[in-house]
């Protein structure tokens, strides 16, 4: 496989559309990362596949309905055309023959959706540049010879708290970003003016991508706990 170099061109197919806008705009914000196509069906995803050359990356839901093309066809026809495509699998439940099925066709990635979150640009740039890379539970999972040896699979880190990421920045972001919500309704949201809110985004944004403090860090708070910010 040709070493590939960022800004990585990312393919993205979710049925689930929230899923799907919510990694959309994770990557296309993430310098070093872009969005080449999205789709919201396997056939899709080939479809633009062809019509628009072969992405650096593929990133590709596993779980949708059951009409649509199995998961091993899915796969098979991504590998015929783009074959130099790194692949990587989201996932819902994690099933292990799902898993056992996505690592017969060579992926770097599996993922369960609720442990990779925020960390999917993080933990796909892993992927393209050192080998196969899965969250903690689908660790567990994983055909023996991913888990010691020279194929032993790299599991990204617990989740933990950023303390630069107070809980206005994290509700903000995710109105703005998961939710889509203008950044004037956010505002009205949080009981805070319109330019706070895009300085709370761009807050968000720089601790993101600053290499320390990167996305595995912004989750799993509890507000509750902390104090909240203006």
């Amino acid at each position: 496989m040709p070493k590939i170099r960022s800004p990585f061109k990312v393919a993205l197919m979710d049925d689930d559309f929230y899923a799907l806008k919510w990694n959309t705009a994770l990557v296309m914000r993430d310098p070093r990362t872009t969005v080449v196509i999205e789709a919201d069906t396997p056939r899709e995803l080939l479809k633009q596949i062809k019509q628009q050359g072969t992405p650096d990356i593929v990133i590709v839901d596993v779980e949708y309905a059951a009409n649509r093309l199995p998961v091993d066809e899915m796969l098979s026809a991504i590998r015929k055309e783009a074959s130099d495509a790194v692949i990587v699998c989201n996932s819902q439940y994690g099933e292990r023959e799902t898993i056992e099925t996505a690592m017969k066709f060579g992926i770097k990635g599996f993922f369960l959706k609720n442990e990779v979150r925020m960390a999917v640009v993080s933990a796909i740039s892993y992927a393209a540049h050192n080998g196969l890379v899965v969250t903690p539970s689908i660790f567990d999972l994983l055909p023996s010879q991913y888990t010691f040896g020279p194929q032993l699979a790299h599991v990204l880190p617990i989740w933990k708290p950023n303390p630069r990421l107070t809980p206005q920045i994290i509700k903000s972001f995710w109105l703005r970003v998961f939710f889509g919500m203008r950044a004037s309704l956010a505002a009205d949201e949080l009981y805070v003016e319109t330019a706070t809110i895009e300085r709370y985004i761009n807050q968000a944004y720089k601790v993101l991508t600053d290499g320390w403090a990167d996305e595995s860090y912004l989750f799993n708070v509890d507000f509750s706990e902390l104090s909240p910010e203006d």
